[in-house]
């Protein structure tokens, strides 16, 4: 079902669409889009982008569901964490895009996945489901819990056989959050609508606890904190997400240094929410963003290829059996030797 919103406006003489762009964290041309279809009404009304909108106007609508893109499988390497019959747990690598988009249609974590299921290209899209153990290291935790770590080569993953390649098939992947391109580290995909639902609810509810690792510039003042700001879209560079005085939806990112090295610290990042591009903006906006972020940094260029954060560990209780998981991937090696060269013993 499409997500309803009902906003009374607090503003006045700014246009409809960048309004709602700033309230609902999309971005002006989806928003337009929107209200374009009918899917925005002011006073039960279908209105325009350009309305200018009064203090108390009531705005209300829905934002669609993006409709399934047409994906072919694609025979890529995965590092598989964790698998079961209901769902996946994968190290996504650097540059790698979770979703395909219209600048990346092919190359993605989706086509990787749907080559490794056993999806085919027939003219159903489905393929026989493939029983695939990952080959992360697995170790026995406490009573009711399952405990996975893949190290250095340890999840190499095993890739189903290469799939028909006959056309392209239509389905809408069951991955439930959503990494940056940059950015490495266990990211989950169900394997049917079923669990894509509940894991969706788990992550809608915060019952699914997320930390990250990331290498930032310059030393924070204290050893721990936490920041909350409200994100949005910037309200200038449109690409950009923000920390916003008014607008925006809230965040929560708690930080604690892990160690401090020559010009940068190494720390750990556990967001409560889950904003766009959220530990990046907040660390921004506590004057260290992480090294390597071209967008939000300063250093970036001179310092990394890409913006040095990794998605460490994943815990939740699985959906369907209710038996704790929590899924660790090892700080990628990009990240270790930047530390080392930065004074790390």
């Amino acid at each position: 079902m499409p997500d309803s919103f009902h906003i009374v406006s607090d503003r006045s003489g700014v246009r409809l669409d960048v309004f709602l762009s700033e309230k609902l964290s999309l971005t002006r041309t989806k928003v337009k889009e929107m209200i374009d279809q009918g899917h925005v009404r002011v006073g039960g009304s279908v209105v325009k982008s350009s309305l200018k909108i009064k203090p108390h106007m009531e705005i209300e609508g829905e934002i669609p569901e993006e409709e399934p893109l047409s994906l072919a499988p694609e025979a890529i390497p995965l590092d598989i964490l964790y698998e079961d019959e209901y769902l996946l747990a994968i190290d996504k690598p650097a540059q790698m895009p979770v979703h395909p988009s219209l600048g990346h249609a092919s190359g993605t974590l989706v086509n990787a996945v749907l080559s490794y299921l056993g999806y085919t290209s027939h003219e159903n899209g489905e393929g026989p489901s493939m029983n695939v153990v990952g080959a992360g290291s697995v170790r026995q935790g406490q009573l009711g819990q399952i405990v996975y770590q893949g190290g250095p080569g340890s999840a190499v993953g095993h890739l189903a056989p290469p799939a028909p390649q006959t056309g392209p098939i239509n389905v809408r992947p069951g991955i439930v959050h959503r990494l940056d391109k940059g950015t490495t580290g266990v990211i989950l995909v169900a394997k049917d609508m079923r669990t894509q639902e509940l894991l969706s609810a788990l992550f809608k509810e915060r019952d699914v606890k997320k930390t990250y690792r990331a290498i930032i510039e310059g030393h924070p003042k204290r050893e721990e904190w936490i920041v909350r700001g409200n994100i949005g879209r910037h309200p200038v560079e449109r690409k950009k997400m923000a920390v916003l005085a008014r607008g925006g939806r809230s965040a929560e990112t708690s930080f604690r240094v892990l160690e401090r090295l020559a010009g940068c610290s190494y720390v750990e990042a556990c967001p409560k929410t889950g904003r766009t591009h959220q530990i990046r903006v907040h660390l921004a906006h506590e004057g260290h963003p992480v090294v390597g972020d071209e967008m939000y940094g300063k250093k970036a260029k001179a310092w990394a290829s890409r913006p040095l954060l990794h998605a460490y560990r994943i815990e939740f209780a699985h959906p369907v059996t209710h038996v704790s998981v929590k899924v660790e991937a090892s700080v990628p090696y990009d990240m270790e030797e930047f530390m080392q060269g930065r004074g790390r013993t």
